[in-house]
């Protein structure tokens, strides 16, 4: 009687199990709609996480080292809150830290097993698919959301930066996958896939994710593969000519590339930081106005919550940035952010977490790459835009780094 018993609740379980399964392939499929979608799935989630998890999912998560070092990171935040003057702002931005990142990475990687993560990586290709069509349903005016209504570039659901990262992922994913295909059929699909991927990441727009695109590219060729005529062909020359056909025949790419020289150059020649590019520069110097002043630190940053209004006032003080519209509210890069907002304590943990990650060596060849294509994307793109204090990109980053460790776990469980 006991073991009937036994058996009806490992079923119960596992189908309880498949069900949060797939509801983070959904979560997977909504990041290019926006964050809204997953912060109502991940409820649903966690009710079915409690009647799931184990004693052996906890004793994982204790003692991984990533998991330690990311939950050191949010805390380093609260370290400096006797620096903030907006306390509940801070506590407010601390808590977005807890809500998409650490407590969905806990979650599903308790839920992952070795066969699921396939089906949440599909989920994720087929939603950019489909973003992809309607980016390019936009740019021809044929159609239109409520979002890019009221947007330059053609994107459905997201910022343009937020849209080319995700792109720019996409992309070299589908190339990898490609190359191993052995139906000739599908393999032309998915290269053909990558074709209009490219050509899509072009007419975004978003300069993050050119430059992305192009350093994944570079590094992998050089780090990842064996470099071989055949590979520096498939892996760099052939993207670079897609991308070439697509700038050439899009005058509005063309005119942010060569803004983007002119802004370098005038910075050169005559310090003006009053362009997109040159405002991004600009914040680095910023920033060691801010930490500089009397109220704040070097060590300490200048508190959880006070960049905004620091940043006011000094952009007042040294007048680097003079065009208005082109004073945001924030830094444009999440190491300076982090150095800001936590200090040294903060920003050195960022560089462990993102070490530890890419130390972790996996026998599985696929999602080895998966692991240095997405660390390698994240990691160069939080360096001129704030992607991990966005929402949206809070939980892509939740859902890749939750696959890196279930994959871990996968293995060290063999």
């Amino acid at each position: 009687m006991d073991k009937i018993k036994n058996i009806d609740i490992n079923k119960y379980r596992n189908n309880i199990r498949l069900l949060a399964v797939f509801l983070i392939a959904c979560v997977a499929f909504s990041i290019p709609f926006g964050y809204e979608y997953s912060k109502k799935i991940n409820v649903l989630i966690f009710i079915l996480w409690l009647f799931i998890v184990r004693i052996e999912d906890i004793k994982f998560i204790l003692k991984n080292k990533v998991l330690i070092v990311l939950f050191l990171f949010i805390l380093s935040h609260y370290t400096t809150l006797f620096l903030s003057e907006d306390i509940s702002g801070a506590i407010y931005e601390i808590r977005h830290f807890w809500r998409y990142i650490f407590i969905p990475i806990i979650m599903y990687i308790t839920i992952i097993n070795k066969g699921d993560m396939k089906y949440i990586i599909s989920a994720f290709i087929i939603s950019m698919f489909i973003n992809e069509i309607i980016s390019y349903l936009i740019y021809f005016d044929l159609y239109q959301t409520e979002f890019s209504k009221t947007r330059q570039f053609p994107v459905g659901f997201i910022n343009h930066i937020q849209y080319s990262v995700l792109v720019a992922f996409s992309a070299i994913l589908i190339l990898y996958q490609a190359k191993g295909m052995k139906n000739g059929i599908v393999k032309y699909i998915y290269v053909l896939f990558f074709i209009t991927m490219t050509t899509n990441l072009v007419i975004s727009s978003g300069r993050t994710g050119y430059v992305i695109f192009f350093a994944s590219l570079v590094i992998l060729l050089f780090v990842y593969y064996k470099f071989t005529w055949k590979n520096f062909l498939q892996i760099l020359i052939f993207p670079t000519v897609v991308f070439f056909i697509g700038y050439k025949f899009n005058a509005g790419v063309q005119a942010r590339v060569e803004a983007s020289f002119k802004a370098i150059d005038k910075i050169g020649k005559e310090q003006n930081y009053n362009t997109s590019l040159g405002t991004r520069i600009a914040y680095y110097p910023l920033a060691y106005d801010m930490v500089s002043q009397k109220e704040n630190s070097f060590v300490f940053g200048v508190g959880m919550g006070d960049i905004k209004s620091e940043l006011v006032e000094s952009i007042k003080r040294t007048g680097l940035i003079k065009n208005s519209y082109l004073q945001t509210q924030h830094v444009h890069s999440s190491y300076l952010t982090a150095y800001l907002n936590a200090g040294i304590l903060g920003f050195s943990l960022l560089i462990l977490l993102f070490y530890y990650l890419f130390s972790l060596e996996f026998k599985n060849k696929e999602y080895s790459f998966i692991k240095y294509l997405f660390l390698l994307n994240f990691s160069i793109g939080i360096v001129p835009d704030i992607l991990l204090t966005q929402k949206i990109m809070m939980v892509y980053f939740s859902i890749f780094i939750a696959l890196i460790l279930a994959q871990q776990k996968v293995e060290l469980e063999k």
